[in-house]
Parts: C-alpha cells; sequence; structure tokens
C-alpha cells in the first residue's frame, strides 16, 4: 500500500474539468516550469502524507454525498509518485468515475514507463508551462503548447477545455478560504491580485 505527498484536496468542484469532481494536487515538482501558478507545491517537504487508501475512502465519501463524477489530478506533478499514482487511479476506476491528469511531461515520454497508470486515465493534459506562450483561448490550459490528449472515447465529444472561460471555486470553512481554478481572472491589468475577503462580525 503506497502513500501520497499531496498539497491539498478538495471534495467537490465544478471547474476542474466536466461535471462534479474531487480534486487533489500532489506536492512536489522537479519540471520547473517558470512563472508557475503552483509555486508552493514545488518543493518536496511533505505537505499531508496520506495513505492512498484514506484517499480513496475521501472519494468514495464525495461520490456518495456529492454525487461526483470524477477525479481530477494536478500538481506539482503527479508523475513523480508513480506508484502511489497508480494504486489511485486503479481504485478510483474501480469507483465508476472518470480522470483527468495534468502533466508538465509529454504523452510520448509518459506512455511506455506508465502505461498501466495511463491505461485508467480518460484525459491527459501535458506540456510544461511556458509563459511566453499563454493560451487565453482555453479553460485551464496554461500555455497554447500543452495539449489535450482525450485517451479514452469518454469525453470524445466533451468540449469543456476549448471554451474561453475563466473561472474559481471558493471555499469557506471556518473563516479559512480557499480558491482553486484559474486564478488570474481575480488580477488586474498589472497581474496583481485584486480578491480580498473582509469577515465583518
Amino acid at each position: 500500500m503506497a502513500n501520497l505527498n499531496i498539497n491539498n484536496f478538495v471534495s467537490q468542484t465544478v471547474i476542474e474539468g466536466p461535471g462534479k469532481r474531487f480534486a487533489v494536487w500532489f506536492q512536489g515538482c522537479s519540471i520547473g516550469c517558470r512563472n508557475c501558478s503552483n509555486q508552493e507545491m514545488l518543493s518536496f517537504e511533505k505537505k499531508m502524507f496520506l495513505p492512498v487508501s484514506l484517499l480513496v475512502e475521501k472519494i468514495k465519501e464525495s461520490k456518495e454525498k456529492f454525487n461526483i463524477q470524477g477525479l481530477t489530478i494536478l500538481g506539482g506533478e503527479p508523475f513523480l509518485q508513480p506508484d502511489g499514482l497508480l494504486e489511485l487511479v486503479e481504485q478510483t476506476k474501480q469507483l465508476g468515475l472518470n480522470i483527468i491528469i495534468f502533466s508538465g511531461f509529454l504523452y510520448e515520454n509518459l506512455e511506455k514507463q506508465f502505461f498501466e497508470i495511463l491505461a485508467n486515465v480518460d484525459i491527459l493534459i501535458d506540456g510544461p508551462f511556458i509563459s511566453s506562450k499563454l493560451d487565453k483561448k482555453r479553460r485551464l490550459i496554461g500555455s497554447t503548447n500543452q495539449r489535450v490528449i482525450k485517451i479514452s472515447d469518454h469525453f470524445e465529444n466533451d468540449d469543456y477545455f476549448e471554451k474561453s472561460v475563466w473561472e474559481v471555486d471558493i471555499h469557506i470553512n471556518n473563516s479559512i478560504a480557499t480558491i482553486n481554478g484559474d486564478g488570474s481572472i481575480l488580477d488586474n491589468d498589472e497581474g496583481l491580485n485584486i480578491f480580498n475577503i473582509e469577515k465583518k462580525n
């Protein structure tokens, strides 16, 4: 039974892929994309070190409670934790959920070494983020070099990622706000964040 070092997860979201989804962000990345939007997820320090079985239990609870349809895996770089990633995708598939993975590696470099993982994946968004090729025409896709590869036919006629939609989820729990999605919609023309939450009694 493998463990995973993750940064965070959300039990339900509608903006990390088609339908209601569970999303999990892996901790640690060695690719080094300039201007990466998830700087806090690059280091390999232990954040939330969990057995895969516990994470799968959370996914199962979300399916029962929120009727999620899929799992989205982001990072960090998920393929740098292949043993845990394989267990996670295999057990999630057994729950009848679809799977989307964002990776900075190219599909061609993953398919031979990690074919067992990819056999359980419906969509792979691949390639490093290149800030000079910023993509403002596709949803959740960072740069124009990145590809939406439909490995299975589950999303064959779905153009979710091809739409020019920028949006965020905001989850508030015990006065702590967590924002996920395309955070650039919260920036002004100079790229400075203009979003604030004020708590009033």
